[in-house]
């Protein structure tokens, strides 16, 4: 009847956990209020509480698979942090080596190339003065060459012209003969030049109507032209070896301008090309540092 003892409501097993008590201490507390109203009820208090207790296993069950959840991800976070912790040290240490190669090969080609600059500069040194004193033999040998030129081309001037005078066999002209092939007796050679003088003053005494001046004028026409012939050759001769002195001259020159032309081209280039160098070695250096800087933040996150 109603006036009947309401029973009291049964503990929860001993070996629940604080969570789970904790977590029990409400829906408890709404049995027992509504334990009271349940006497008469199709639903006895009995299975009241088994609902309760299932429906709060339920709810702590499902907290638990979220918590789960959460410290899988976080678990997961920090393996995939590590992991990318790891692989970042693996490629720092193969940037580092990568670079100080890098530094190493360009700064031992930047030696190189210093090295073959510096070669050029004295080539180029050797070469500029090569060329300055070939021009100044080139020079020296062309005014010789003309000197000689000239006084050869004189002499066969003067022969030619006093050959003509005593075939002409002008009475006058032996007197003008002697200063007129003045030249060409300096360069003759000393027996021929004393035989032409021998014929001009033995020629100069005979008076020129005597049948004999013709034979002594003729013997000196006969000397001149054999002098003549002399000359000819000797200026020809003079003349093909001036032509293979000067084609040497002027192919040395242009061997040697070429060739500082050229030098002095490599040697911007080099010049640049060290600079570009220098640039890219300091470059690496400084990637080299902040490389080495990663690696170290990134070993000390893996400590």
């Amino acid at each position: 009847g109603h006036g009947a003892q309401h029973p009291t409501p049964p503990r929860p097993p001993d070996d629940c956990s604080g969570l789970v008590r904790s977590l029990a201490m409400a829906p408890l507390r709404a049995f027992i209020a509504l334990a009271g109203v349940a006497i008469g009820a199709s639903v006895t208090p009995v299975e009241k509480v088994i609902t309760l207790l299932e429906d709060l296993k339920a709810e702590v069950e499902t907290e638990g698979k979220t918590e789960a959840t959460t410290y899988d991800k976080f678990a997961c976070f920090c393996k995939d942090k590590t992991m990318a912790k790891s692989k970042a040290v693996t490629d720092g240490r193969d940037n580092i080596d990568s670079l100080s190669a890098t530094i190493q090969e360009k700064t031992s080609e930047r030696e190189d190339k210093e090295a073959e600059l510096k070669k050029r500069m004295q080539d180029h040194e050797a070469w500029t003065a090569e060329l300055e004193d070939t021009k100044v033999r080139f020079e020296k040998a062309t005014a010789e060459y003309d000197a000689q030129a000239a006084d050869l081309s004189k002499a066969i001037s003067s022969l030619e012209g006093a050959i003509k005078a005593m075939e002409a066999s002008k009475p006058a002209s032996l007197i003008a003969l002697r200063a007129s092939v003045a030249t060409a007796m300096a360069l003759a050679p000393e027996p021929k030049r004393r035989k032409v003088s021998e014929m001009l003053q033995s020629a100069a005494k005979v008076d020129p109507d005597d049948p004999s001046y013709k034979f002594h004028s003729q013997g000196i026409v006969d000397t001149l032209a054999d002098l003549l012939k002399d000359f000819r050759a000797e200026k020809e001769t003079l003349d093909a070896e001036w032509a293979k002195a000067k084609a040497t001259y002027e192919s040395t020159i242009a061997d040697l301008e070429e060739k500082i032309r050229l030098n002095e081209k490599a040697m911007d280039e080099l010049e640049t090309s060290i600079e570009t160098l220098k640039g890219e070695i300091a470059q690496a250096r400084g990637d080299l540092v902040s490389a080495e800087g990663l690696l170290k933040d990134d070993q000390l996150y893996l400590k």
